[in-house]
């Protein structure tokens, strides 16, 4: 299932900082403290190089950076890393996702000169993008995004739909075509749908360092932007399967990025299949074991518990030939329910009847 020889794609974090709060981000809460129980930690150069090996870099055809807790351009060294990639393999395509609003200008400058794309996640315009995007200041953002297309790099905006920026859609994409953005999309996002009830909640509350409620976001009221896939998958397997439950423990999974012949490296050093496995290793308000988490179970029960997935201790190559991606993960796709060993976010993400990313994205 996983073959060292057969990776083509790496999903990189080099960092858990960052320096905005997004309210339903998992590295805070609800926008407000960041978790305890987040390691924040970072990837230097010397330990990208141990851990990419040149052969390895030069069988790659990408590798890009999108954190699951922390910004990529927050890394102290994201510059020189990515450098480091673009000198060893010239051809390979290189992406950047982030909120834009950390580092200076020339920074962005330098960074244009490196990488194939960056993508930016604003979602509104200056009076409404700190809404979701909390702690970015709108002017650096500003100034970030004209210095790196001024320096020949390809911009990105993919832009998250609420209702309080559902009315600036036209706007901001008339906004990049003027800032020289290359492309536009409208981003659903599936964090207001309760998949066990199947039904979109109402608001989600935001709260400060304090715990104090300050305001709520609420989803968009526009039905075209709406995702009506992930609705209408989850209703069909409640009508075929009797619950959400049963078709998590019933439905045959085919593993993705498996498929992709991709991989997932944590900032910490650490190698999963992908990002949606590895982000269920800390939660916000919870210390993570194996009592309380099936994937911690799994990782709790390998030789040496998470350093066997450590990069910073054993090869790639030797990671993926190890009982983790050869044993423990495949075999419980084949586990008869989630009690037995299934993985619900394998259930959930690479299930055979709903695809919850299929219609994330609207181009506009």
């Amino acid at each position: 299932m996983y073959n060292y020889e057969d990776i083509r794609m790496v999903h990189l974090e080099v960092t858990s900082r960052c320096n905005a709060s997004c309210p339903m981000c998992a590295r805070n809460i609800h926008g407000g403290k960041t978790s305890p129980y987040l390691p924040l930690t970072d990837l230097r150069l010397e330990q990208i190089k141990q851990i990419f090996p040149v052969a390895f870099i030069r069988q790659l055809n990408k590798i890009y950076l999108c954190g699951n807790y922390g910004d990529p351009a927050a890394g102290p060294e994201t510059l020189e890393i990515l450098s480091y990639f673009r000198e060893v393999h010239p051809q390979i395509t290189l992406g950047v996702h982030t909120n834009g609003g950390v580092r200076s200008s020339e920074w962005w400058g330098q960074l244009a000169k490196v990488v194939s794309y960056c993508r930016f996640g604003i979602d509104g315009l200056e009076d409404t993008n700190h809404l979701y995007r909390r702690n970015v200041n709108w002017e650096r953002l500003q100034q970030n995004i004209k210095a790196f297309v001024a320096a020949g790099g390809r911009a990105e905006w993919d832009f998250l739909l609420f209702e309080h920026n559902e009315h600036q859609i036209d706007r901001a994409r008339d906004l990049a075509k003027t800032w020289g953005f290359q492309d536009f999309q409208v981003k659903n996002t599936s964090r207001f749908f309760d998949k066990k009830t199947t039904t979109t909640l109402m608001d989600y509350q935001v709260r400060d360092v304090d715990g104090q409620n300050i305001y709520k976001l609420r989803p968009t009221r526009l039905s075209h932007y709406q995702n009506k896939a992930l609705e209408k998958g989850y209703r069909e397997v409640v009508a075929e399967y009797g619950s959400v439950m049963d078709y998590w423990n019933k439905t045959e999974i085919q593993c993705r990025v498996a498929v992709e012949k991709s991989i997932y490296i944590s900032a910490e050093g650490l190698v999963f299949p992908c990002c949606w496995t590895a982000g269920q290793l800390y939660s916000a308000t919870t210390p993570m074991s194996a009592a309380n988490n099936e994937v911690w179970k799994q990782i709790e029960s390998l030789s040496e518990g998470k350093e066997s997935l450590s990069a910073l201790r054993y090869s790639i190559e030797s990671i993926l030939r190890g009982a983790y991606f050869q044993k423990t993960l495949p075999e419980s796709w084949n586990a008869p329910s989630l009690k037995e060993g299934k993985l619900q976010v394998c259930a959930k993400t690479c299930g055979q009847t709903v695809k919850p990313f299929e219609s994330q994205f609207i181009k506009v």
